[in-house]
């Protein structure tokens, strides 16, 4: 997961998903602290690429419209 949130940071909205899954569930309770561990262990490894990746999304910015084929 640490590594799917450094590709997209939109891949983390994943545990929020499993989070659910585990509250519909009703899981036995070592299982939701262990998910909690885990989603504090990859956000606060992506608390320091984010904001560098959110600078960087000004270098697209200049691009107006998609680019569409002649057909």
């Amino acid at each position: 997961m640490p590594l799917a949130g450094l590709m997209h940071e939109l891949a983390v909205l994943a545990l929020t998903a499993h989070g659910v899954t585990l509250l519909v569930s009703r899981a036995p309770r070592p299982v939701p602290r262990a998910w909690a561990v885990t989603v504090a262990a990859v956000v606060t490894g992506l608390v320091q690429p984010v904001p560098r990746s959110a600078a960087q999304a000004e270098q697209a910015a200049w691009i107006a419209v998609p680019v569409r084929l002649p057909s």
